[in-house]
């Protein structure tokens, strides 16, 4: 079998990893890759979230997909996004499996590469309520098109893969298991539902979706909704305002935020639009 010839880690490679590590352990996150050096600014994003209270790097409308689901999730507790890996441990896997390592080709210099430091999508801490204890959880996110010989050229596909595995073994040396995300994972009505229900986070007073105001809401639309199912989301909610005295725009965030936070019982795989019928979970289940 032919050994591959692996790239060199360089010390300024080195340097700049250590130095923005040793900033993740001091609690002062930031993404290895930022949307401003990347080369896919087009379908990129920096996206403040109302959970983690920072801004989050995303390279692919995939990426923002698979971040929208995560921060929705009442057991995510924090997501790190352009995850750095050790270079001198993925680089020690590459060598074992017998794969290249990914490199920086346009700083090759005559036939040595310098190696590049590989990154995890999304490292995310997670709250386990059943061990009550805190846990970690990788993701890599791809397209299903990236994975597939039918859309992509077979030694592409492999080469994918091949990253995959690298970054794969480098989580299984510390009992992580690296999960893959693609496109057919995820609900695209309920991607485009989270979307929009957490707009709200960015102009809601805490006094709005705190107190007997909020409380007294969420009684008037589930009562609304189970009894009126035929209505429109805006006709539930031109009722909802005129019973507590407040605007319909006030009840509009109100009601983004009761159905984000899974008080209202709505059906986030079911495209929600102001002006068209809300599918309650409970109508779901007797259809």
């Amino acid at each position: 079998m032919k050994i591959v010839k692996q790239p060199y880690i360089t010390n300024y490679e080195l340097r700049k990893l250590e130095k923005h590590l040793k900033k993740i352990k001091n609690g002062e996150y930031e993404p290895y890759i930022t949307v401003r050096r990347s080369n896919s600014v087009g379908l990129s994003h920096i996206v403040f979230s109302h959970k983690t209270k920072r801004c989050h790097h995303l390279f692919s409308l995939g990426e923002l997909a698979l971040f929208l689901h995560l921060e929705h999730d009442p057991e995510v507790l924090d997501i790190q996004e352009q995850y750095p890996l050790p270079i001198n441990e993925t680089l020690k896997w590459a060598k074992y499996l017998n794969y290249r390592h990914p490199a920086k080709y346009k700083e090759r210099d005559g036939k040595d590469i310098p190696a590049a430091t590989m990154t995890t999508d999304f490292v995310v801490t997670l709250y386990d309520a059943t061990r009550d204890q805190l846990g970690i959880q990788p993701y890599n996110y791809k397209p299903s098109s990236a994975l597939s010989t039918e859309f992509e050229p077979p030694q592409k596909v492999t080469r994918t893969q091949q990253k995959f595995k690298i970054e794969e073994m480098y989580w299984g040396r510390y009992n992580h298991h690296l999960t893959q995300i693609t496109d057919e994972d995820l609900n695209p009505n309920k991607t485009y539902n989270l979307q929009w229900l957490r707009e709200t986070y960015h102009h809601i007073r805490e006094s709005q979706i705190e107190g007997p105001l909020c409380e007294g809401m969420l009684n008037t639309l589930t009562r609304s909704l189970i009894n009126a199912p035929e209505k429109t989301l805006k006709q539930h909610l031109n009722h909802a305002s005129l019973v507590h005295d407040v605007t319909e725009l006030a009840a509009l965030e109100i009601f983004q935020h009761l159905a984000y936070s899974d008080q209202l019982d709505v059906d986030l795989n079911e495209r929600i639009e102001v002006f068209r019928p809300v599918m309650m979970i409970t109508q779901h289940d007797e259809n």
